[in-house]
């Protein structure tokens, strides 16, 4: 009977112990207004860094551009361009308006 007991008690541990100890208390789901909070938090500790970033980034880009081998590779990539679009099949003055359109390649995707 002894054997019996422990048996029960070792399957019993086995069996329903671990998932009784992976049961986390329920947790109530934050209000639309705290969940506002929380973000309001977080971006108000991303914002300093994101700028620091951004000044990063762009003192990096003005260092490559007062580069006297970047204008020398921009007019290459200009020519290229016009030559390539008259190559396809587009006028000169077309050509010419979709380089003026046309921005320099740029870690910013939205440069021009």
């Amino acid at each position: 009977m002894r054997y019996k007991a422990s048996v029960l008690v070792l399957v019993t541990i086995l069996l329903g112990g671990p998932c009784l100890a992976q049961q986390a208390p329920a947790q109530r789901q934050p209000s639309p207004e705290e969940m506002q909070k929380i973000m309001d938090a977080t971006m108000g500790a991303m914002v300093p860094m994101m700028g620091r970033m951004m000044e990063v980034m762009l003192e990096a880009q003005l260092k490559v551009a007062a580069l006297p081998d970047t204008a020398e590779r921009v007019a290459t990539f200009k020519k290229n361009l016009y030559d390539a679009l008259q190559a396809k099949g587009f006028s000169k003055p077309e050509a010419l308006q979709i380089v003026m359109a046309t921005g320099i390649p740029s870690a910013s995707p939205s440069t021009k």
